[in-house]
């Protein structure tokens, strides 16, 4: 029975931990310079011109990985559940009582109902009317008398959350628990401020359905590309003009796919689509001092984005024979849009402070607000979604300590800077946090990043 409790529980925080570690405008939130910043490779993502600060050879790799949880109450209680069930050691009884009480804060904040528990121990002297499940004692001296006819009951309760044929267990959980997840991979090299780089995006929303008892992936999305580019200095350093251009094959699946048929990510004509994108950057950053640099990119200057489905013969440009028929009627065209943003970035003796702050989809933002008719906290909110604040400090070049404000996520991260090799993590917590009255139904979320660089 420990076993199936294990596995029930695993069932329960899959979708978190199998993306553990955030669309592909998020990836600046992170591990990529700044609108106003001199940043090498990765400025050819965000301000061209910033590569433009690069005067030697640099090759850089970048692995990442973000996730946001809208549940963090029932994630964090069903993986206490999950440590306090697994635990080494410890019989299966001491195991139900330690995860008792786990139970218990969960049904009494309301995230789950006490028919969940009925569901796994109903019929027994385990359920919730029986025995005080706010006592860890009884429910132990409770467990310690099940009958062998009670013990079959629970396993047959927990077979059926495995198999999904107990419904009344997926009654008692709230509707959908997700994970929004971002994976992203570059690589690539400058010499002397021009380059060349390939990347991959991967985007996926994990789900568990109470209601259809399903859990898997609920959108996918996946862009494979190269990118190249560069910048270069005018008037002594002070002002550089860069620009980069990219292509990329897309893949898109918005429809729920069960993590046990992951055959139809590749098959199934009526969920999945590819498609290619194209677009070219201009930017420019300007010193006026050393320290202080102002930057402005107009993205998709031009460009173009076609995604639909491939043919049953040929696939995605011969790489993926879908099953698929043609749909040429999904298409988009990029409109061109700007960033800005302006850095403080002083080179003291010790420490390196970086304050900076952007503003991105300037004309996007403008046209939301005048076609909506936002009132002032409508436009405040939107406002705010277009906006990133941040302070970081590098103290004795490596150990990095920094903070910011992007996407209505506050977060905290650390860092090492060790010759070739940077780490970079950060804890993020919605805004919420200052007027929710309960801090555990405020959504959290991390950042992991792993660069290596010459």
């Amino acid at each position: 029975m420990r076993d199936r409790i294990i596995i029930l529980f695993v069932l329960l925080i899959l979708p978190a931990t199998l993306f553990a570690g955030t669309l592909f405008e998020d990836e600046k939130k992170t591990s990529d310079p700044y609108v106003g910043e001199r940043g090498g490779f990765n400025s050819l993502f965000v301000n061209p011109a910033g590569a433009a600060g690069q005067s030697g050879f640099e090759l850089s790799v970048n692995v990442g990985a973000r996730t946001k949880v809208n549940d963090a109450k029932l994630l964090m209680g069903m993986t206490d559940m999950a440590m306090a069930v697994g635990s080494g050691g410890a019989s299966e009884v001491d195991n139900i009582a330690d995860a008792s009480q786990t139970l218990v804060e969960l049904v009494d904040s309301g995230v789950i109902d006490q028919a969940l528990i009925d569901s796994l121990f109903g019929g027994t002297s385990l359920d919730w009317a029986s025995v005080d499940w706010t006592d860890p004692a009884a429910v132990q001296t409770a467990a310690e008398g099940l009958s062998g006819a009670e013990t079959t009951t629970i396993e047959t309760n927990l077979d059926g959350v495995v198999d999904g044929s107990n419904a009344a267990f997926y009654a008692a959980l709230p509707g959908e628990i997700s994970v929004d997840a971002l994976a992203s991979f570059k690589t690539g090299f400058l010499i002397k401020g021009f380059g060349l780089g390939v990347y991959d995006y991967a985007m996926g929303v994990a789900f568990m359905d109470s209601a259809s008892q399903e859990y898997g992936l609920k959108t996918i999305y996946n862009e494979l590309g190269v990118i190249a580019g560069g910048g270069f200095n005018l008037y002594e350093g002070k002002l550089a003009i860069g620009f980069s251009g990219n292509y990329g094959i897309l893949m898109k699946n918005s429809s729920p796919v069960g993590f046990d048929n992951f055959n139809s990510l590749i098959s199934d004509p009526g969920t999945i689509n590819y498609g290619y994108t194209w677009g070219v950057d201009l930017g420019a950053v300007w010193r006026p001092t050393p320290a202080l640099g102002v930057g402005i990119t107009f993205n998709d200057v031009i460009g173009y984005t076609q995604v639909d489905t491939p043919y049953t013969a040929d696939g995605i440009m011969g790489i993926i024979d879908s099953g698929a028929y043609l749909m040429d009627n999904v298409q988009y065209e990029f409109t061109m849009d700007m960033d800005a943003g302006i850095t403080w970035q002083p080179d003291w003796r010790f420490v390196r402070p970086k304050l900076s702050f952007d503003m991105y989809n300037v004309i996007g933002y403008a046209e939301d607000v005048a076609e909506n008719g936002d009132n002032f906290e409508q436009a405040m909110n939107r406002t705010l979604s277009h906006m990133r604040f941040g302070a970081n400090f590098t103290f004795f070049d490596f150990l990095n300590i920094g903070s910011q404000y992007y996407d209505h996520y506050l977060s905290v991260g650390a860092g090492l800077d060790l010759l070739f090799l940077e780490l970079y993590g950060e804890v993020k917590v919605h805004e919420e946090v200052f007027y929710n009255s309960d801090i555990n139904d405020v959504p959290i979320g991390g950042d992991l990043m792993v660069r290596l660089h010459f």
